[in-house]
């Protein structure tokens, strides 16, 4: 009986042992789940090295050069000798800044809050992704603060080269871009390139689809071994995969369809430095330099219909087609319904 007594003691021991085993095992595993969940989801959270008041931020800061590449041959560049050969130019309403990525809000010509914008046009270079990276931020939204684009990360060193054929408008070294091309398309886009390790290009330089422009490499500093890639249109950014099919590294279309609500309205706050930085850039700058900031006209706009040519149009407005063409930078005859097109 004593013996019985003695094994229920000992089974009731093994069950308490059991229990508070279990008990400790569990709030063990849920003590590590509420502690560090927080930090697995803080550390899953994009990270934004660039958002929509950066191109205010570096206006404030002294515009330093970029680090060109050692070998960057200007005897054998082709560079713009006119305004007339800037893409672009006239639908910019003659705005080419060469010191700051967007100084200027210019009113974007929708039509019926519609905007439609052919991207290769006929005897243009073919559409060139920017580089083999792989995408590590897209355009998100993280604690209130908008990435103005897509970051691309890479293992190695790897090449950056233009999307498409036009100008590189400026080349410069910004305190939160780094190293930084911005391009002006003959389709009216801009694309930017920033965090690069260094520069090929130069401003007012022709580039063609696929042309190299820089490199990024593979480093331990944080911010270098990303590019940060944009593209914009009159200046305003909004989200690339509206023109890129990210996981086929081509064009959604050769048509691109832009409403109000891509883009996110941010106001230009120019600091009294960054006039004088514009102001002596105008004084003492190459001339290609100069091109910053040239007198305006008050531009107006005609949106293609079904059936019209760029004959008709022309003797509607009363301009022959070259001035048509030059205007809105195109190159041959063809035309979209809905495109807009200046016509003075």
């Amino acid at each position: 009986m004593i013996s019985g007594f003695i094994f229920k003691v000992k089974s009731l021991g093994f069950l308490v042992h059991g229990l508070n085993t279990l008990f400790y095992s569990t709030f063990c595993f849920l003590l590590s789940t509420f502690c560090f969940l927080p930090f697995s989801l803080f550390a899953q959270q994009p990270v934004i090295d660039i958002d929509e008041h950066s191109q205010n931020r570096i206006m404030s800061a002294t515009v330093q050069s970029c680090d060109f590449h050692p070998n960057l041959n200007y005897n054998h560049i082709s560079l713009i000798k006119n305004t007339q050969q800037i893409p672009a130019y006239a639908l910019y309403q003659n705005l080419w800044d060469t010191l700051f990525i967007r100084s200027e809000i210019i009113e974007i010509p929708f039509f019926e809050n519609q905007l439609k914008i052919m991207l290769v046009q006929e005897g243009n270079t073919p559409f060139a992704f920017p580089t083999s990276g792989a995408v590590s931020t897209g355009y998100v939204k993280n604690r209130g603060r908008q990435h103005t684009g897509i970051d691309f990360t890479v293992t190695k060193k790897e090449p950056v080269v233009a999307c498409f054929d036009g100008v590189v408008r400026l080349a410069k070294k910004f305190e939160e871009y780094e190293n930084t091309v911005v391009i002006r398309h003959y389709n009216g886009l801009e694309t930017l390139y920033a965090l690069l390790e260094n520069v090929y290009v130069t401003s007012g330089q022709k580039v063609n689809a696929g042309e190299l422009i820089g490199y990024i490499s593979n480093t331990t500093h944080p911010k270098k071994n990303a590019l940060h890639f944009e593209i914009r249109f009159l200046n305003e950014f909004f989200n690339p995969e509206k023109v890129i099919n990210l996981t086929e590294r081509k064009l959604h279309s050769n048509i691109l369809t832009l409403n109000p609500n891509d883009f996110i309205h941010v106001p230009v706050v120019l600091p009294s430095s960054s006039e004088k930085q514009i102001e002596t850039a105008i004084n003492n700058h190459s001339s290609q330099d100069k091109l910053l900031n040239t007198p305006k006209s008050m531009p107006m706009f005609h949106t293609v219909e079904k059936g019209e040519t760029i004959f008709k149009i022309c003797s509607k407005y009363n301009i022959t087609e070259q001035q048509l063409r030059t205007l809105n930078s195109i190159k041959g005859d063809h035309i979209e319904i809905g495109q807009k097109l200046r016509v003075q």
